[in-house]
């Protein structure tokens, strides 16, 4: 168990920012062919769809942090194609599993016979970043297909074609280019700012928005404006998961402003 040690300390780690600064989740680990993958699943969460859920062990001895909401961090076995639940991990403590389990002996792993979902595994580069859940996008990922916790098959998944863009990077860049490409002259002369809400619906392969939708808007002219300027933006994002294109909604804001009028030098 000196791996998995190694490797939950590394993630409690990281968990120090996540907790401070949002949800993304620490995983559960799955032991596969002698190696110890991070999987974007929680296969205890559907036991307890049909077990009370030990809320108050996890609260008493579970992993107290805003990114570990579930309380636990499993540790999994893939072993002769079967799913076996090896080790629950606390914030300093192993929990006890028959704390966990009251229909079954609890003095070996646990056969993960009520498992039938999908396990993913994310691994390579990480492309993406999602300061939320398991939303973050790495360059490869395989799929563990359980039927009552017996291996149906491995999908492997490539996102390599996935790749950044420098105005989603740079938020300054992306600013400027927002301020120099507006019209700012549409502003109505009572006002002397508003702002319109563009949502990035989506994006061609070649990183082209190809369609966009007003979120908040202020008038038909500005809205047209702004909608114009935001799918002129010359490139943005272009993400892959599982395989195939993925569209995140972006909302982008709009920003009109009357240009201040120059006064002309005073004479001498």
């Amino acid at each position: 168990m000196k791996k998995l040690t190694y490797i939950l300390i590394l993630f409690s780690l990281i968990s120090l920012n996540q907790k401070a600064f949002g949800t993304a989740q620490i995983p559960d680990f799955l032991i596969y062919e002698g190696d110890t993958l991070s999987i974007y699943a929680n296969p205890l969460e559907s036991y307890f769809e049909n077990h009370p859920r030990p809320d108050k062990v996890f609260q008493r001895y579970g992993y107290n942090s805003t990114a570990c909401w579930r309380g636990y961090i499993g540790y999994w076995e893939l072993s002769n194609d079967s799913l076996f639940l090896v080790e629950l991990q606390g914030d300093s403590t192993v929990i006890d599993l028959s704390l966990v389990f009251k229909d079954r002996k609890t003095d070996k792993k646990i056969h993960a016979d009520w498992c039938n979902s999908s396990l993913l595994n994310p691994y390579g580069k990480l492309i993406h970043y999602e300061h939320m859940g398991y939303g973050s996008i790495y360059e490869y990922e395989k799929k563990f297909e359980f039927t009552n916790g017996i291996l149906k098959g491995i999908v492997h998944f490539d996102n390599s074609k996935s790749r950044k863009s420098k105005f989603t990077q740079d938020n300054k860049l992306l600013r400027d280019y927002i301020i120099d490409n507006t019209n700012h002259s549409l502003i109505p002369d009572s006002v002397k700012i508003a702002k319109v809400f563009v949502q990035i619906i989506s994006v061609t392969p070649e990183g082209k928005i190809d369609s966009v939708i007003i979120r908040r808007g202020f008038n038909k002219d500005l809205d047209e404006e702004a909608r114009r300027v935001v799918k002129s933006i010359p490139d943005w994002d272009v993400l892959y998961r599982q395989g195939e294109p993925y569209n995140l909604l972006w909302n982008i804001p709009v920003v009109f402003k009357k240009k201040k009028k120059v006064r002309p030098a005073n004479k001498p």
